[in-house]
């Protein structure tokens, strides 16, 4: 059977037969397509544009010391609140018991007036255990203004 010049066959069911010699609907189906393809090509487009990492990519703050800060009850007092001392000990270097943190840690750990190229600021930045960023910035204070016990 030749219908709109095209052959269909008998055994297709008489829906489908519809289906495919309707050219309204065929033109039809069409059109939705290609707008949904569209509208999905902006889509993509606007969330090609819009969604950059980088945008969202916060800063960390610097935190200023201005006051004059103590070996012995600043920073001793960070390697005790952050329990350093469980691994820093006598059996491992730097040693951070109360009483030996200081001489174990300058000069070796600590270049005085040069918190960059400091191991001990390096290693704490890189996340060494959890010691805030607060903590860091007391402790690089400390070793601008002089890494005095």
């Amino acid at each position: 059977m030749y219908n709109n010049r095209k052959f269909v066959s008998n055994k297709l069911h008489p829906i489908t037969n519809y289906i495919i010699t309707n050219e309204k609907f065929k033109t039809k189906t069409m059109k939705k397509i290609v707008k949904l393809m569209s509208k999905a090509a902006v889509l993509g487009l606007m969330l090609s544009l819009t969604g950059c990492y980088y945008d969202d990519l916060q800063v960390a703050e610097e935190i200023v010391i201005e006051d004059e800060v103590s070996f012995a009850t600043d920073i001793q007092g960070i390697f005790n609140d952050n329990d350093c001392m469980r691994c820093h000990n006598a059996d491992r270097d730097p040693d951070l018991r109360v009483g030996q943190a200081y001489n174990s840690l300058v000069p070796e750990y600590v270049v005085a007036n040069d918190p960059e190229s400091s191991l001990l600021v390096t290693q704490l930045e890189d996340g060494h255990r959890s010691v805030s960023a607060t903590e860091i910035a007391l402790i690089k204070a400390w070793i601008d203004q002089g890494a005095q016990e």
